[in-house]
């Protein structure tokens, strides 16, 4: 059995991963290595590590990083930290390979921690583009460090190949988000009250927003324009809103939405985490998303919910039918939430060929893998396009 390190450090990325841990545990050759850190491990974060051990998924290593706050001398900190902490985990657990997704801070870290170990990269969810937050210089920075890419479409994996990473060393083999819906499959409005103990009659809007890391508006800025949109454009629904991640800039976005929900307690409530399952099953039951996390621009569309993506954060990415842009400015918000919510927006939204893969992506993955020689694949060649 081939041992395949699993790296996580937030809820969303985990909820991404989690069918390719399972897939992963059903093959006869390869086995899981699952390593927690970041905001898992963060009691002002939801302590996530629970949902993941609440699912059956074993933890094999714990790294913990000070989180002590949202400065970037802070995150630089948790950087080096999460960078130490994997180096050790990986040599501790005798890893063949380590899977990643993602973009994040931390992911660049952990990223780094297998270059000295020589251990091969898999990295999950490369080729987007986000030009409004720093991730999307360590997506790629990630990408250039892995040794065999697995996209969510085709040109993601053409954006790839011009980066110079070898067409037979990248696959489009889907998003996983699409694989978690034909598992959890969609939920009523009422399973979602009955699970969260809210009244969200008579239908209500699922809300994140995270930080613009390279945005021109202070993050207390954005976040004000997004609530007030939201508030002016909700049209009588109830809103769901999630705390955002430990990019630079949350801590502020954190205090803002809870006390605008305790001061909007009658028809909004912040949650730190719902869960991946929970979150997926609000998110088919929804009447809308808003904000402008990565899901409003590829579940939401998987799951046939229209979207209002707000600012510049997600800017790049593939838009699919069912995604409204709006700027980071309350009247535009109001204006294309009330678009979303109109059933003539919405019936057509609903209807659209799904995108990002038919929900086999996992299955994929390890099929690749399992044919896959480990031995010396870290030494990866650069492919010149002239």
């Amino acid at each position: 059995m081939r041992r395949i390190g699993v790296f996580t450090a937030t809820r969303a990325e985990f909820g991404l991963l989690r069918p390719v841990i399972a897939a992963l545990e059903a093959s006869a050759t390869l086995t899981p290595r699952v390593i927690v850190s970041g905001a898992h491990l963060s009691d002002r974060h939801g302590l996530t590590v629970r949902e993941i051990e609440a699912e059956g998924v074993a933890v094999a290593a714990r790294v913990p990083v000070p989180l002590a706050g949202d400065a970037p001398v802070q995150i630089a900190a948790d950087m080096a930290a999460t960078l130490d902490g994997c180096a050790r985990a990986y040599a501790e657990l005798e890893l063949d390979a380590v899977l990643m997704l993602g973009d994040r801070t931390e992911l660049l870290a952990a990223a780094a921690a297998a270059v000295p170990l020589a251990l091969p990269i898999l990295h999950l969810e490369g080729g987007h583009l986000t030009h409004g937050a720093v991730d999307d210089s360590i997506r790629h920075a990630v990408s250039k460090l892995a040794a065999l890419h697995f996209t969510a479409a085709k040109p993601y994996r053409a954006r790839l190949i011009q980066m110079g990473e070898a067409p037979e060393r990248v696959f489009t083999v889907g998003s996983t988000a699409a694989d978690n819906l034909r598992t959890f499959g969609r939920w009523t409005r009422t399973e979602v009250e009955a699970e969260t103990g809210l009244d969200l009659s008579p239908g209500f809007i699922l809300a994140t927003f995270h930080p613009e890391t390279l945005g021109a508006m202070t993050p207390a800025e954005q976040i004000d324009a997004f609530l007030n949109g939201l508030e002016a454009g909700r049209a009588g629904r109830k809103v769901l809103i999630t705390l955002p991640n430990t990019d630079a800039g949350s801590q502020a976005i954190r205090e803002r939405i809870e006390v605008w929900a305790a001061a909007n307690a009658g028809w909004a409530v912040a949650r730190a985490s719902l869960g991946a399952r929970l979150y997926l099953g609000a998110l088919t039951a929804c009447d809308a998303v808003a904000g402008n996390s990565s899901s409003g621009v590829i579940e939401a569309p998987i799951a046939g919910a229209p979207a209002v993506n707000v600012g510049q954060r997600q800017a790049g990415r593939l838009r699919p039918l069912g995604v409204i842009d709006a700027p980071l400015d309350a009247p535009t918000i109001a204006a294309a939430l009330r678009q979303a919510l109109d059933p003539a927006f919405r019936a057509p939204a609903a209807k659209a060929p799904p995108p990002f893969g038919d929900g086999h992506a996992a299955q994929r993955i390890v099929q690749v893998l399992e044919t896959t020689d480990f031995a010396g694949l870290a030494r990866k060649p650069f492919v010149d396009r002239v």
